[in-house]
């Protein structure tokens, strides 16, 4: 008897993943407002991840938070709560919701990653064992049990800190940046 990550998803889990893969993919050139404040801004379209996984993601972030305040405010402070829109745009909080729901697969793990999952990624290399996400996306391809294509927010110039964050599909090639950069992966509830 194979392990329950073995066993394939069911065809609700595929259809989630195809609905989260068809909103993500609408995305696709999205612009953050100006003025735009990561922390109080309201969330919108940049937000991918949470954008897609709506409206069960962020209500489940909303239930788990008054399950695990402490946890949560280990993350990201005293004022990390569901109060602030940033609650729910950091990373490290939807990997937390996600690891204790035993949705977040590290990399390298079973299952393999699927187009429609939520994925995380570490840009800033804060060490080698860190494995603190910075940013999330949505995986909208993969080639040989790899992620090959996700849609993420990045700068619409990377040079320049103060430019709109746009949402766009990026590339992710064996052993390139991106592919060094990603730590795990998810479906979303």
């Amino acid at each position: 008897m194979g392990m329950v990550a073995d066993i394939q998803p069911s065809p609700a889990r595929l259809q989630r993943r195809a609905h989260i893969l068809e909103a993500a993919r609408a995305l696709l050139g999205a612009r953050s407002p100006e003025p735009f404040d990561p922390v109080r801004s309201p969330l919108c379209a940049i937000d991918v991840v949470m954008v897609a996984g709506s409206p069960w993601l962020k209500d489940g972030l909303e239930r788990d938070f008054a399950k695990d305040e402490s946890g949560y405010r280990k993350i990201g402070g005293g004022a990390n709560a569901p109060t602030q829109a940033y609650f729910f745009r950091s990373p490290s909080n939807l990997m937390h919701y996600l690891k204790r729901t035993g949705f977040y697969v590290p990399r390298g793990s079973r299952p393999e990653p699927s187009p429609g999952m939520a994925c995380f990624l570490d840009w800033d290399d804060r060490g080698r064992f860190n494995f603190t996400p910075d940013r999330s996306g949505i995986i909208i391809d993969t080639k040989d049990g790899q992620v090959s294509r996700l849609v993420v927010t990045k700068r619409a110039d990377p040079n320049d800190k103060a430019s709109p964050l746009v949402v766009t599909a990026i590339a992710v090639e064996p052993g390139d940046v991106n592919d060094r950069a990603l730590i795990g992966y998810s479906d979303l509830p």
